[in-house]
């Protein structure tokens, strides 16, 4: 079959089979990537139209107890600054973000079991006062069930997770033991069971990935469906994640696709969500809360980011960005 028909199918039926998306993944032509933008720009018209949403970021702590090889952040690193925001800390940075009228919030963290769920639900508590019709989103790990749940009872809209690899093998390279692929699966599973908004990504450009790998990656999110996807790129070649992300538009016709470091060329290829930073930590980890946030969240940044949407004909939108909403 030819690549333009198998590139229609997928706008069509929103599904192909796994080496239907390798063969995509190895015949990335101008032309190519050309109707594949073209089609997801389609798409992303009739679900959202023009709107780019907003997102805040607060990165609430970068201590991790976890040693991903990829994360400047795991434990065993030397060149990572160590902080941890107290609650009282959290909140005051999330006002900031209702100053800004942003109606998301992402609170991300690395495996830190200082936030325990009881200290966590008593946070949201707080914040879903303080800031009524937001969306709140949590991006704090692997947890318990008996966690998620009290998690969304207190409030939280959405959680933010990636499988990172639904290759076993490649898990556990880049995850040292205890990490375990089958309990990541498991935890995105089960947070969609209990009625969260489910996140979820992987990374692209890690050293050896193969088109065959990533065709799996995209039959996973195919099937699982989730509400949102971050696409963690390691490296410098953006045309293909721009491919993915056209890919995964025309599966996922009414998600919520993040740009990664909120580029224009991936909002062309069908992503509709940018990222602001509450605090100001910059720095270029993939993570399991997905990607980082490198633009400050203030009036200037926002104007500018205004622009440079305006630029491409889209305009940003400050509202939770919910399907159908």
């Amino acid at each position: 079959m030819a690549v333009q028909e198998l590139i229609g199918r997928l706008a069509r039926d929103h599904w192909l089979t796994e080496k239907e998306y390798e063969m995509l993944l190895t015949c990335r032509f101008p032309e190519v990537s050309r109707q594949l933008r073209i089609l997801a720009d389609r798409e992303r018209r009739r679900f959202c139209g023009t709107r780019v949403f907003l997102r805040g970021v607060v990165e609430v702590s970068s201590i991790c107890e976890n040693d991903c090889l990829l994360c400047p952040r795991r434990k065993s690193s030397d060149h990572c600054e160590r902080y941890r925001l107290r609650p009282r800390e959290i909140l005051d940075l999330c006002d900031e973000s209702w100053v800004q009228e942003l109606d998301t919030v992402v609170l991300r963290t690395g495996y830190d079991t200082f936030y325990t769920d009881r200290m966590l639900c008593a946070l949201l508590d707080k914040l879903r006062l303080r800031l009524p019709g937001c969306a709140l989103t949590l991006a704090t790990g692997e947890r318990r069930r008996t966690g998620y749940e009290a998690l969304y009872n207190s409030g939280a809209d959405r959680y933010l997770l990636l499988e990172e690899t639904t290759d076993r093998e490649r898990y556990e390279q880049l995850h040292p033991a205890p990490m375990s692929w089958n309990r990541r699966l498991h935890c995105l599973s089960v947070l969609k069971d209990i009625g969260y908004q489910t996140g979820c990504g992987f990374l692209v450009g890690v050293p050896g990935q193969t088109a065959a790998e990533l065709a799996r990656e995209l039959k996973f999110l195919e099937d699982f469906q989730p509400h949102s996807v971050d696409l963690v790129q390691m490296n410098t070649d953006e045309a293909l994640t721009d491919d993915l992300i056209s890919m995964i538009r025309l599966m996922l016709p009414e998600a919520l696709i993040t740009a990664p470091e909120n580029r224009a060329g991936a909002v062309l290829a069908g992503a509709n969500v940018l990222s602001l930073s509450l605090t100001q930590e910059q720095e270029s980890a993939p993570r399991c809360g997905g990607c980082r946030a490198v633009t400050p969240a203030t009036p200037q940044s926002i104007a500018r980011l205004a622009r440079e949407m305006s630029d491409i004909g889209f305009e940003i939108d400050r509202g939770p960005g919910d399907r159908n909403g």
